[in-house]
């Protein structure tokens, strides 16, 4: 009764509350998925892709997968990018494709402020046939077939980054939707704010602290904050602590203390152009029996400037 009972929750949740962006603990690796004006920032093309299981092992469980590409162009300035996302929690699912442009200022010999702006569409589809209401209490909400609608999205973002720092913010789903045709759960506009920075313990040994803060100024504030160590340029450890503050509500923070997580993440650079990353999420609640497992692929091509072959592994 009580994995029922939570399914319930996992399913019903997005419906009551509107549309929640999906959850990645690799972000940091390739914030084009938060952050438009990422594109094109490390001057190389780039090739991601991301598929993460949450919760493993229970019914319903939120499941979601990636696939992003991003580059210079030919003109210096501006750089380009695109974004796929396919979300599944229960019986609701979401599919979206984003274009992305940015614009690069350059203010000095180390630094780039970026604006960028990303369009797109996303389908979502409520089917059900995937949930089972009972014949004793019957809920007219949940359709009794597959419903769907395609949304316009629009995001929009800044981000500045030097060799070792960077900073960015971003507004997704910018587009509003008071009135939905269907019993889809629309989307929520959301704010998300990064910053990160590489120290240089020695000349093998390099330290990057990051945090994300996620927000939409109607249920409690998302907070990451990591801690990666980079081992003789070719392999990532660290760790991410996630939870959840009242900056702009007013729940107890018992309550908010459900929503603790961490997640224990490797990336390795197989080759100079190749990366591979996991992670393992555990849950800091009552879900802590299922774990969460996401994997990550990168592809680089790399390229001469100033004499030097172009390296991501800072940021």
């Amino acid at each position: 009764m009580q994995k029922l009972l939570v399914l319930v929750g996992i399913v019903l949740a997005p419906a009551a509350f509107a549309q929640q962006a999906p959850q990645y603990s690799q972000y940091i690796f390739n914030e084009l998925v938060v952050n438009p004006a990422y594109a094109g920032s490390k001057e190389i093309l780039t090739i991601n892709g991301t598929y993460r299981t949450q919760w493993t092992g229970l019914e319903g469980a939120p499941t979601s997968q990636t696939f992003s590409v991003d580059g210079p162009t030919g003109n210096r300035s501006l750089g380009w990018g695109l974004h796929l996302v396919n979300d599944e929690i229960g019986a609701q699912s979401q599919t979206a494709v984003y274009g992305a442009l940015s614009t690069r200022i350059r203010l000095n010999r180390y630094a780039d402020l970026a604006l960028g702006v990303a369009a797109g569409a996303s389908q979502y589809v409520l089917d059900g046939t995937k949930l089972n209401p009972g014949t004793e209490m019957p809920d007219q909400a949940i359709p009794e077939g597959r419903v769907s609608q395609v949304l316009p999205d629009l995001k929009i973002g800044a981000f500045f980054n030097t060799e070792r720092y960077y900073a960015g913010l971003s507004i997704a789903n910018l587009i509003p939707f008071k009135d939905s045709k269907t019993d889809i759960a629309t989307p929520r506009r959301h704010y998300f704010l990064s910053s990160g920075y590489v120290f240089d313990i020695n000349r093998n040994v390099r330290l990057k602290p990051s945090i994300l803060i996620k927000e939409d100024f109607r249920s409690p504030t998302a907070v990451d904050v990591n801690a990666f160590v980079l081992l003789y340029n070719r392999l990532w450890l660290g760790a991410s602590y996630r939870t959840a503050v009242p900056m702009f509500t007013n729940q107890q923070m018992k309550q908010l203390d459900k929503r603790n997580a961490i997640a224990l993440i490797a990336q390795v650079y197989a080759t100079k152009k190749l990366r591979i990353g996991y992670s393992y999420d555990i849950s800091l609640n009552k879900l802590r029996d299922y774990s969460s497992h996401e994997v990550s692929v990168g592809y680089y091509f790399l390229k001469k400037k100033y004499g030097r072959i172009l390296t991501p592994r800072n940021l």
